[in-house]
């Protein structure tokens, strides 16, 4: 339910005001957003708990909530996202700039301290990462002393805090400790899947992976924190790795699909992960892949209907245009806001055609991937095709607006385009479709340009 609230001032003024005067006690979460993308900023948690609270005119809102369960939320506004520990009864206030959503965001109120700490260590992790990475291209030994001391200073920093606040929650020192270390743990999994095959002896692997023995895993509810979610799924790759797997093969996914079948035990959890984890992949393949056994898993493990609907649309979409076929045509609107015909734009081009979905990547990676082949290929056409109609009206930043396309709503495209994934069209200059479902981010994306330009 949309909550249009009065002004912020006025609401912490009347919580403040009433607080001693009310038997019922209400939990409020609110704040201030400087360049709001959006109108809304939605409140979710993992109890299924969500709330859609509108901005007011001073681009302020607030939310007041009975009965409201503690725990790790997650408030979303546009493309951003951000965590906020808020316990029942608190009035929690935050106060943001989108130009930079999360360097600017600050906490006040009461339990704001926990919160200020909790984006501390996600900025911190940005930091650690860049330190992590240089180190990776040095010795294992090098790399493994570096995450050491890093985790030490993190477990500092936690034993500090408990000395200091010994009357904090568990549930919060277990989200802290999660975000301080996770990221590290996850970094350790990924050098283990870029390095895997070189490891010339098991003691390696166990000084990689020492950190497995102390953690605690299989605590469904915190599956929508990213620090958390990110260690366990960077675990089942590495762990798929260690197997012989390469992360280009359907076998690799196969095995992902079952370990979060047999590791996951909340359903819609299980179910939400699954499907992330299918379409992801499937949109990375190799051009030879066709998925079907890995299909076959997904549709036997999951059993949310809505979402096996999405994915047989997708299969429907590969199916629509096959290779070696004329590029269908359709309508799209140009940069000038007239409408051009597709046909018109690759005509006797090699031409690289994606179509995009914000919902799906951000649009830093997407321009910054576009702009990488554009610059590689710079005698390959490129264009990118806004294709979902919730952000028709937007184009993706960093990317000249003259490459950039929109849907219409009457565009005979949207025939091969019902599950709304990004697809990338490979086009030879006849007008032929040498590959009918890629990604900007596919393994071979590369190769298969290389091939184009040789037709």
């Amino acid at each position: 339910m949309l909550k249009r609230l009065v002004p912020l001032i006025i609401i912490i003024s009347f919580v403040i005001g009433c607080k001693n005067n009310s038997k019922i006690e209400y939990t409020y979460f609110g704040g201030k957003i400087i360049h709001p993308k959006d109108s809304i900023v939605i409140l979710t948690g993992n109890n299924g708990f969500r709330d859609t609270l509108e901005l007011c005119s001073d681009n302020t809102f607030m939310g007041r909530f009975r009965d409201f369960r503690s725990g790790l939320y997650y408030f979303r506004h546009g493309v951003e996202h951000q965590y906020a520990y808020i316990k029942a009864k608190d009035s929690l206030i935050f106060r943001l700039n989108t130009w930079e959503f999360d360097e600017s965001l600050v906490f006040s109120g009461k339990n704001a301290e926990n919160n200020n700490l909790l984006i501390e260590a996600f900025l911190q992790s940005e930091e650690d990462e860049r330190i992590i990475s240089k180190e990776g291209m040095a010795s294992t030994m090098s790399f493994i002393n570096t995450t050491d001391h890093l985790l030490n200073l993190k477990k500092e920093k936690l034993e500090d805090y408990k000395t200091s606040h010994i009357n904090a929650s568990k549930e919060f020192l277990d989200v802290y400790e999660i975000a301080l270390t996770f990221p590290i743990y996850s970094e350790l999994e990924k050098y283990t899947i870029n390095n895997c095959t070189r490891f010339k002896s098991d003691t390696i692997k166990e000084k990689l992976l020492k950190h497995r023995n102390g953690i605690q895993l299989r605590r469904d509810s915190l599956l929508f924190y990213a620090p958390y979610y990110t260690y366990v799924m960077q675990k089942m790759y590495s762990e798929a790795m260690l197997k012989g797997y390469t992360d280009e093969s359907e076998e690799f996914v196969i095995d992902i699909l079952n370990r979060i079948n047999e590791e996951v035990s909340d359903e819609e959890i299980k179910n939400r992960i699954l499907y992330r984890t299918i379409a992801y992949n499937f949109m990375k393949r190799k051009r030879e892949n066709n998925y079907q056994k890995a299909f076959f898993n997904y549709f036997k493990y999951s059993s949310d209907i809505e979402h096996k609907k999405e994915i047989q649309r997708l299969i429907n979409d590969v199916k629509y245009v096959d290779r070696k076929e004329q590029l269908p045509d359709f309508l799209m609107e140009a940069p000038t806001g007239n409408w051009v015909s597709v046909k018109e734009v690759v005509k006797r081009k090699n031409s690289i055609v994606f179509f995009n979905n914000a919902e799906y990547f951000s649009d830093y990676s997407v321009s910054k991937r576009f702009n990488f082949l554009q610059k590689r290929f710079p005698d390959v056409n490129f264009m990118l095709i806004q294709q979902n109609k919730g952000n028709s009206d937007m184009y993706v930043k960093g990317i000249d607006i003259k490459y950039q396309y929109k849907l219409i709503e009457e565009s005979k495209a949207h025939n091969f385009l019902t599950s709304e994934f990004p697809r990338l069209m490979i086009v030879d200059k006849k007008g032929v479709v040498l590959n009918d479902f890629s990604s900007i981010f596919a393994f071979d994306i590369e190769s298969q340009i290389q091939e184009l330009l040789k037709k």
